[in-house]
């Protein structure tokens, strides 16, 4: 089936401004990845803990309770990233994609200034990235002739510096992060109708930015008893700037005797804004013996960020209020080998979605992706009286809805049905002096 040719000229214009929100899909979820292999191997139900390199992701209260300096380092080994949007190249044409992504999520190095007792300065530096996904993938429509061609990719760095203190059982931290975001978008489509090669379309449309922000974040953890750990944090909002670019070339081939229509558009002075909400969360792990055993509570909040508001080009981040969980445990076996398992929820963010008929304004938000996902992740490691080191695996996936052209239909919209796996191997290795 070859693209709605109709209306050449509105179909191009309606299509570039598809296009331009193509980008922002995927800010609707928070967590494609775990931070840090001891908090990714429990499920990421780390704020009670956070007591090594990631513990600033999760709780700076927790950094207060490492037991000596330390360098860490950890990172997925193998990710894979497959997924479909039902009925995007037309009624029962699913567009499925899959991809392999390769990335680090956090290395940190901690300094604790101060002895065996219970108080102690503790500093640290370090870089995350909890987001970095890309989508690769093509097909055909109808046809080898016609083609469809979809690359997204996005990632997030955080870079901070964090301090904590150690007063008996009570530690209190606090840490700020800069922010680099990167994201690209582009498609193709190429069609040639198969009764008359003079009717075709092309369509390029791409879109990239880039953004800088910072946020700030506090936590507390305290320990009743030396068996029971309980975590509080919050992280603000991200705020920054950016630069956003697009670039949109469409030609329609002449229909019925008339002239072709083309259009371009390249705009490269857009502006581009950090999304992150506001993060609360709160913890309690407790321990039997060698069983640890944690649960989480994340709350992000209701958020709404737009950027050029005024032109046609508007691009509106809209985030409702969300809670997600996470739980897991760990078993230390003969005091050296910790075996390790959890589950975590990651729902999304985004508003209901709403079809748009032909020539009907859009009411949607520019992320147009609602797809809530859950994961399951294991682990094992081994530890000795200066390093430590673990191997697991993360598995998540969901569904939910997505809007794509209504049977090609660039003047229209429809909602479709969405459906995602992460799964990806990760190793971590941390060295203490």
């Amino acid at each position: 089936m070859t693209p709605t040719l109709s209306r050449p000229a509105a179909v191009l214009m309606l299509a570039a401004l598809l296009a331009a929100g193509a980008a922002r899909a995927d800010e609707s979820s928070f967590r494609p990845y775990l931070v840090g292999s001891r908090a990714a191997g429990m499920g990421g139900a780390f704020t009670a803990l956070a007591d090594d390199g990631s513990g600033a992701w999760y709780n700076p209260g927790g950094l207060a309770f490492v037991k000596s300096s330390q360098l860490s380092i950890a990172g997925s080994v193998y990710g894979l990233v497959t997924g479909s949007y039902g009925d995007a190249l037309g009624d029962g044409h699913d567009f499925k994609y899959s991809g392999i992504d390769t990335l680090p999520t956090a290395t940190a190095a901690i300094w604790r200034l101060g002895g065996e007792g219970a108080s102690a300065d503790v500093f640290s530096v370090s870089v995350f990235v909890p987001d970095s996904v890309r989508v690769d993938d093509r097909d055909t429509l109808g046809s080898s002739q016609n083609a469809f061609f979809l690359t997204s990719q996005l990632q997030t760095v955080y870079a901070g510096l964090g301090w904590a203190r150690r007063s008996g059982r009570l530690g209190f931290g606090v840490a700020v992060f800069g922010l680099l975001g990167t994201r690209l978008s582009q498609l193709d489509i190429s069609a040639v109708s198969p009764t008359d090669p003079s009717q075709f379309a092309s369509i390029t449309a791409r879109t990239d930015e880039t953004t800088y922000g910072a946020l700030g974040s506090a936590g507390l953890r305290w320990d009743p008893t030396d068996d029971l750990h309980l975590g509080l944090s919050v992280y603000s909002p991200a705020f920054g700037f950016g630069k956003r670019r697009f670039y949109f070339r469409g030609l329609v081939g002449p229909l019925g005797g008339g002239a072709a229509a083309s259009q371009v558009v390249n705009e490269t002075d857009l502006h581009a804004s950090p999304w992150q909400p506001l993060r609360v969360q709160g913890g309690v792990a407790a321990r039997f013996g060698a069983l640890t055993v944690a649960a989480d509570i994340q709350f992000l909040a209701a958020r709404t960020v737009v950027d050029d508001g005024d032109t046609s080009f508007r691009s509106e981040i809209r985030r409702q209020a969300v809670v997600n969980a996470s739980v897991g445990v760990e078993w230390l076996a003969s005091g050296r080998f910790p075996v390790r398992a959890g589950f975590f929820t990651d729902r999304s963010a985004a508003p209901g979605l709403v079809a748009v008929p032909s020539g009907a304004a859009d009411p949607n938000p520019t992320n147009t992706s609602l797809v809530h996902r859950m994961g399951g992740t294991f682990s094992v490691g081994v530890k000795s009286d200066h390093t430590s080191t673990d191997l697991g695996v993360c598995i998540s996936g969901g569904s939910g809805d997505d809007l794509v052209p209504d049977n090609l239909d660039f003047s229209a919209s429809k909602v479709s049905r969405s459906r995602q796996l992460l799964a990806y191997v990760f190793l971590g290795s941390a060295y203490q002096f």
